[in-house]
């Protein structure tokens, strides 16, 4: 049984220790005028250990002293304090320390991971905060695409990672079910619209409606009045408008929550969209007004002025007495903020709104709310298509039942020529195809701007979600030839070899990889950490034999050991929203 001091994470434990060895030798400073200076630990390279600190160069800016000499100081001082015997290696090197965990301990937390299963990487850091997680905002009338992919799988993974360190993470879709676009459909349907055909396929006629009078206004700009006269008159209440916008809300929810399932996201707490907050936008405005934020201009619209901020005019309130989509998101905000009581709000949007944000942030920040500290857009890198953007207006789209059912075919097709006696083929090529679709955009780093393809997307080789899927089957494939039963002890500490320590010492990466991800909201980090896991795990299974081994201690450990490979891929695939079948 471990005592309470060695459940403590290795890197949190280092932390302590390096915080009192700093603070005792920056006490003593003569003269000192700088704040003592902040703690980093880091990951070396595997040759180096499993920590490394350059805590030494720091402080020798601060005590005028050599790094090397603070290095060899803090190495000796931090040996006669880890009682605990976290480590078997503390070694200066230049103007850095460097860590290396004790065989002990990474046998322990082996024994953690067989224990803790399913939970293994969970922690409570969170707990008491909530955190809520704007994502997948689709629109209304407007089919799916992989344009709307990247919101859509980042968001739920940054759902299921906060919750998973103990946040009350909510979400919520904001779908956009209100704006100048409506006014357009509308006056769409009343002129070109057949009902009998929309009935049949709503999404894909609204959506033909949408892009066929796009073109005309880009034919005859007066055209745009004529929707914008709609929606000034939805905003009213026309009867007549109210009840077509209403028809097109509830088909498009209807077809949104099967694209969800169909993504295999997690089900929202909330789908409160923009129409949601129409009552409550008086209220924000007159309080602005009240803190004299408003400016009327030149044609009657309603703004606040941001030029000296460099950031322009943000309408609240256009000259035909519209309402905007910022005041909407004025008014999502103060409403959340006042239910929820967040402690992070965060918008999964692509970086072609970050104008918006800004303006949004700083009119929030100039009326008193602490959007500094509490919000914040994660902003994604627009993806394209080989022939140019995706554009609704266009119609230069894929849509996401097209990229599945394509994804499907071919990832059968790869399973009946490496494995044509599986069972449940076809339900087990959904899971890999979903795992191609979604790991190629979240091992991107979520801020860079990428092209769709379909041979990228779909490889079933390299950097690959099907090929964490099929690390994982494999090792389960070895444990059911094992047919043995798993020990929860870590077993012998003789013996390991270096490609049994590699994996021991990988384990200790995972949960400092998910704490990260809820700081800098990137999912791809934890892509990486799988993606070598596996790696490592195969280097492994090349080199060392598990079934064969004649030495039955060794081979138990062996069969821990892969166990828990498997769980930790498993854990951290999950945390992406992605399968791990047993078999492929």
């Amino acid at each position: 049984m471990q005592s309470e001091t060695q459940k403590t994470h290795p890197k949190k434990y280092l932390y302590r220790l390096l915080s009192d060895v700093a603070g005792k030798l920056y006490l003593y400073i003569e003269g000192k005028t700088e704040v003592m200076p902040g703690i980093e630990i880091s990951v070396p390279e595997p040759q180096f250990g499993d920590f490394s600190t350059n805590l030494a160069m720091r402080l020798a800016k601060v005590m005028g002293q050599n790094p090397k000499t603070i290095a060899e100081n803090l190495a000796t001082r931090i040996k006669s304090m880890d009682t605990e015997n976290y480590f078997e290696a503390i070694e200066p090197m230049g103007g850095f320390v460097n860590f290396k965990l004790s065989r002990n301990y990474l046998l322990k937390n082996l024994q953690n991971i067989l224990e803790q299963g399913d939970l293994y990487g969970c922690s409570v850091a969170g707990e008491g905060k909530t955190v809520l997680v704007e994502y997948f905002q689709n629109n209304v009338a407007k089919p799916p695409h992989v344009g709307h992919l990247r919101s859509a799988v980042v968001g739920d993974s940054l759902l299921r990672i906060f919750r998973s360190q103990g946040y009350k993470a909510i979400s919520d879709t904001h779908i956009g079910d209100w704006g100048v676009q409506f006014g357009i459909l509308i006056y769409a349907y009343k002129t070109m619209g057949d009902k009998a055909a929309i009935e049949k396929d709503p999404i894909n006629e609204l959506n033909k409606l949408y892009v066929a009078m796009s073109a005309k206004i880009d034919a005859d700009e007066s055209l745009r009045e004529k929707g914008k006269e709609e929606f000034v008159k939805l905003e009213k209440g026309d009867t007549e408008n109210r009840e077509l916008w209403q028809w097109f809300v509830r088909v498009s929810v209807e077809d949104f929550e099967s694209y969800r399932k169909l993504l295999g996201i997690l089900p929202f707490d909330h789908n409160l969209g923009e129409s949601f907050y129409e009552d409550k936008m008086p209220a924000v405005l007159g309080e602005f007004k009240a803190k004299n934020l408003v400016v009327t201009g030149e044609s009657g619209e309603q703004y606040v002025d941001l030029e000296q901020y460099g950031l322009g005019r943000c309408i609240l309130v256009k000259s035909d007495g519209g309402t905007t989509y910022h005041l909407r998101d004025f008014a999502t905000y103060i409403y959340r903020k006042q239910e929820f009581n967040f402690f992070k709000n965060i918008y999964v949007v692509d970086n072609r709104q970050s104008h918006h944000f800004r303006q949004l942030f700083k009119v929030l920040e100039l009326a008193g709310y602490p959007t500094l500290d509490d919000s914040q857009h994660v902003d994604l890198g627009f993806m394209s298509l080989p022939e140019g953007p995706i554009s609704t207006r266009k119609g230069t789209i894929i849509s996401l039942q097209n990229l599945l059912d394509e994804a499907t075919a071919r990832a059968l097709k790869i399973i009946e020529e490496k494995n044509s006696d599986l069972e449940n083929k076809s339900a087990i090529a959904r899971e890999v195809a979903l795992a191609a679709i979604k790991y190629f955009d979240l091992s991107h780093n979520r801020k860079t701007e990428f092209v769709f393809t379909w041979d990228k997307a779909l490889s079933f080789e390299g950097n690959t979600g099907p090929y964490l899927q099929y690390t994982h089957a494999r090792i389960n494939g070895i444990l059911r030839k094992a047919d043995q039963q798993v020990s929860m002890s870590a077993g012998q500490s003789e013996g390991i070899n270096q490609h049994e320590t590699a994996i021991l010492r990988k384990f200790i990466q995972f949960s400092d990889v998910i704490a990260q991800v809820t700081q800098d909201y990137l999912p791809n980090s934890l892509c990486n950490y799988l993606f070598e896991l596996s790696q490592t795990f195969n280097s492994f299974y090349q080199e060392v034999p598990v079934l064969q081994e004649k030495d039955e201690q060794l081979k138990s450990f062996r069969i821990n050991l892969i166990t828990a490979t498997a769980q930790v891929i498993r854990n951290g695939l999950y945390l992406l929203g992605i399968e791990a079948p047993e078999e492929m």
